[in-house]
């Protein structure tokens, strides 16, 4: 093998939010690393994310949650509403922040603006290196790892983690499995304008088809996630700005008053994925390269960035050898579980929700019936929600 570019302790595969973040833990504990696939303009399509107290905490740890500035949304409660038309109608379920000692569940964010911060911390520490060019596959070999880029050219390390998304080179070249399957839905994504105050609460409507949420993004604006089947996202989509808002307005029933679409539309299919393990001889997967599923339950970044935590604290208790079986059975032991009840967990509640069966709306309505009436519960279910202890 020809000289390698670079040799590093830890090479980090993915310029997204949740690579970035693993990056900065990493070099926050003192290991030198790698980020390869960078992004100098992040792409601005108006996706947003809905960060938890611990992500949040995360962020202000490793010096990028004030660089946010204004830029980030709390979201004081989350509602519930069933619109599913079932024979036995779930009720409404107001999640406070307030009733756990919180003065916000989470703050929605620009995905962007995330990326954005991210990349300019990481270029102010010198212990990074990072690599605009992107990882095509990897030779895992037994005391290090051989990334090889676009171009040809190949970064060495002890470790490699994978946070190249959903369709992860680097999981495919440790042959590492994983199960996927598709939905029958497609995410709408845009911007509304409000003529109600939506007063910090995320509402998040259960239709047959999906959960229609509107999640705060400043003064009487939202941003909006709209799960419908194919043939419907592509009826929508075909209509004029001011027909889809009125359409959004129907289905919401104008909570929020009169919509005025501020963005263009995005589309994505909705899989969901989840690896046969957390981690391999030299690698640890993170983010989507381990685990996806719809947005329902705000916990797709939320969960990336626990991995990324994860991973800086396997690598600094086995920093002799970030990669070697100790660090890897540490990592694997910390998040496999995690990322498999998540996973399942938002799969089964997406999958209740579009059923239309019976006894399925009679057990989530019966859920729903518990978390609106037994505080305790609520509780324990908010602090679940977050990752945190309900105890």
């Amino acid at each position: 093998m020809a000289k390698p570019k670079w040799d590093v302790p830890v090479a980090v595969v993915g310029g997204g939010a949740v690579g970035l973040a693993v990056a900065l833990a990493l070099s926050e504990g003192g290991a030198p690393c790698a980020l390869i696939g960078a992004v100098d303009v992040p792409r601005e399509d108006g996706r947003t994310a809905a960060l938890m107290q611990p992500s949040i905490a995360l962020l202000d740890r490793l010096g990028v949650l004030g660089e946010l500035g204004e830029r980030r949304y709390p979201l004081a409660a989350i509602r519930l509403i069933d619109a599913t038309d079932a024979l036995v109608r779930a009720p409404t379920v107001t999640f406070r922040a307030a009733e756990i000692d919180l003065d916000a569940f989470a703050v929605n964010v620009s995905n962007a603006d995330l990326v954005r911060v991210m990349t300019a911390e990481l270029r102010r520490r010198p212990q990074v290196r990072l690599e605009t060019g992107f990882a095509t596959g990897a030779a895992f070999h037994d005391d290090h790892v051989a990334i090889t880029l676009a171009d040809g050219a190949v970064i060495t390390a002890g470790l490699a983690v994978a946070a190249d998304g959903r369709d992860s080179p680097l999981r495919n070249a440790a042959n590492i499995g994983a199960r996927s399957w598709a939905y029958d839905q497609v995410a709408l994504t845009f911007h509304v304008r409000c003529t109600r105050d939506h007063e910090d609460v995320s509402t998040e409507f259960h239709t047959r088809a999906g959960p229609l949420t509107f999640v705060p993004y400043g003064d009487y604006t939202a941003s909006v996630v709209w799960l419908v089947r194919p043939a419907e996202a592509r009826r929508l989509m075909a209509l004029p700005a001011p027909a889809l808002a009125a359409a959004c307005q129907r289905q919401s029933a104008s909570l929020l008053g009169d919509l005025t679409l501020t963005t263009p539309v995005g589309a994505v299919p909705m899989r969901g994925l989840i690896a046969a393990s957390a981690a391999a001889p030299r690698l640890m997967l993170a983010g989507e390269a381990l685990h996806v599923f719809p947005p329902v339950g705000a916990q797709g970044l939320n969960l990336g960035f626990r991995d990324a935590a994860d991973v800086a604290a396997a690598v600094q208790a086995h920093a002799g050898d970030p990669g070697g079986a100790e660090a890897i059975s540490a990592y694997e032991s910390a998040r496999r579980l995690d990322a498999v009840t998540r996973t399942l967990g938002v799969d089964l509640l997406n999958r209740s929700i579009i059923a239309g069966w019976l006894p399925a709306d009679l057990l989530r309505g019966a859920g729903l019936a518990a978390a609106a009436n037994i505080a305790p519960l609520r509780r324990a279910l908010m602090r679940a929600g977050m990752g945190q202890a309900v105890a």
